[in-house]
């Protein structure tokens, strides 16, 4: 008896050996596992979307006028651009004026997402299209009576149908085509808000009796929010679109 429970003691003390060394072998095993490290990827910046020559337009924008690329600046992350208009054939294009306006990229790319076309910016003519008065006609007397010239004022009054683009930035220059019919050459426009002193834009372009450009500078003061647009003709008839052009806080005053 007493050999058998020595034979079953050295048994019992190599099992618990063996237990033990296996403990240990796993824990290490799991150690080494766990000190393996992740690898973090690197944030990459993202340049800008267009370059020099992109054609672009706003998801609802037409395609005449577009914006031309005329170039990125990356010391202010900001783009230079222009209008740019088709040709009789359909092609671009043209320019009515030499002016250009800055805008910041992240507005720039965020507002104008479809890329039309890319063309060379120096094949780009600057033209500003043939003026044509139509205010008044002169009806001359029959050549029996002596001669008396009637002169006749239009009575038209102008329509506004759409703007584009329909919004600014408080601090920039905006350029922007009004449509609608019966404008007159030498019409004036402005944005109007109640409240507020009514902007008068510096320069109009009239291409015809449906379409003028105009550029309005917008105060770093100008309230943010929605303002009338008002076209009145050199008869003295106006038109207006309430509530239709949208003014953004500078971005860039702190």
């Amino acid at each position: 008896m007493k050999r058998s429970a020595t034979i079953f003691i050295i048994l019992g003390i190599f099992l618990i050996i063996g237990v033990f060394i296996t403990g240990c072998s796993d824990s290490s095993d799991q150690t080494a596992a766990g000190s393996t490290s992740e690898t973090i990827a690197a944030t990459t910046t993202t340049g800008p979307l267009y370059t020099a020559g992109d054609i672009v337009r706003s998801s609802t924008g037409s395609t005449s006028p577009a914006w031309l690329v005329i170039s990125y600046n990356p010391a202010d992350d900001s783009y230079t651009r222009a209008f740019i208009y088709k040709n009789d054939d359909g092609s671009y294009g043209y320019r009515m004026s030499p002016a250009t306006e800055t805008i910041p990229r992240t507005v720039m790319e965020k507002v104008y997402t479809v890329k039309i076309t890319h063309v060379t910016v120096s094949s780009v003519a600057t033209a500003a299209p043939t003026t044509v008065t139509t205010e008044e006609t002169t009806i001359p007397t029959p050549a029996t009576a002596a001669p008396v010239t009637t002169t006749m004022t239009s009575t038209a009054r102008p329509f506004i149908k759409a703007m584009n683009p329909d919004e600014g930035e408080a601090g920039t220059t905006v350029f922007t085509e009004i449509r609608g019919s019966d404008f007159m050459s030498n019409l004036t426009a402005m944005l109007r808000r109640s409240g507020e002193t009514s902007i008068t834009a510096t320069t109009v372009t009239w291409s015809s009796s449906s379409s003028v450009t105009c550029m309005f500078d917008l105060p770093n003061t100008t309230k943010a929010g929605s303002w009338d647009i008002v076209v009145t003709n050199p008869n003295g008839l106006s038109g207006e679109f309430t509530n239709d052009f949208e003014v953004h806080g500078n971005m860039t005053v702190v």
